[in-house]
């Protein structure tokens, strides 16, 4: 008996020396992945700032405030940056959620899928809507975007595996990444095509490919997203934004602004 007690301690041992991965998993760490150097890209961010383009750019640079970067309401197209050239359909659908507003303002509140329809908010818009904060995690086979806006999250897998056949559309798609040096890479399809690219209206279609890079400049997180979608632009487009990062433990509070439109008075069904 004791001889038999003495050997199972003895396979248990040899077992957790040959799997120091799973060991550290089931303790909550680092699986074996974690010994690839990565980029330091985790924290609490605030979307802030709006990088025109064009030419622009090299007279205002992205630390000045000058025509259309400043104001709550201000997205990447009212900065300066060119209109990307669209299909008819999304042209007569973007003029729509223009109408009556100003160059940079939001898009029509009545037309818009996320504010008016309270729908999710979608990838992209998530991320360079002013002043949303999200919390990005970093692991070994995964990284979490954790928004405070509806406490949407999206899944980023870094394990190597490839978009799946027959992959039907949600709001935040399907996404894949990768570490190009200091830059995390992300590779999005599968999007629905009800949400809108931003707030100022820009429309998509079912065969949006969003591409998007994430990098570490001291404080900031330059975020660059190209829109690769044939059906709804004749050639892809690309926009920049730059988050600031917050202070360490900054908690992130759950923001369901339809829903406080709404209690306010302000929705736009309250005025109709």
């Amino acid at each position: 008996m004791r001889t038999c007690f003495l050997g199972s301690i003895l396979v248990v041992l040899a077992l957790l020396a040959i799997s120091p991965g799973v060991h550290a998993q089931a303790q909550g760490g680092p699986g074996p992945a974690a010994t690839k150097a990565m980029p330091d890209l985790s924290g609490s961010w605030e979307g802030h700032r709006l990088v025109p383009v064009t030419a622009k750019t090299a007279l205002c640079g992205i630390a000045t405030v000058c025509s259309g970067l400043l104001g709550v309401a201000r997205e990447p197209v009212g900065d300066g940056s060119e209109e990307p050239p669209m299909q008819p359909w999304t042209e007569e659908k973007y003029k729509a959620a223009r109408e009556g507003t100003e160059p940079g303002d939001l898009g029509r509140q009545d037309l818009d899928p996320n504010f008016g329809a309270c729908m999710p908010g979608g990838p992209s818009r998530l991320l360079i809507d002013r002043f949303r904060i999200f919390e990005l995690r970093q692991f070994p086979d995964m990284v979490l975007l954790l928004f405070d806006d509806d406490h949407s999250v999206r899944r980023i897998y870094m394990d190597g595996r490839q978009h799946p056949a027959g992959l039907s559309s949600t709001w935040m798609g399907h996404s894949i990444g990768k570490y190009e040096g200091d830059t995390l890479v992300v590779d999005t399809v599968g999007i629905k095509d009800k949400s809108w690219i931003d707030r100022v209206g820009h429309p998509h279609s079912d065969a949006l490919h969003l591409v998007e890079r994430f990098r570490r400049v001291n404080n900031t997180l330059q975020y660059e997203y190209t829109i690769d979608d044939p059906k709804a632009y004749k050639q892809p487009w690309t926009r920049k934004t730059v988050h600031d990062v917050l202070a360490p433990g900054t908690l992130l509070i759950e923001v369901a602004l339809c829903e406080e439109l709404l209690e306010m008075g302000t929705h736009y069904s309250a005025k109709n």
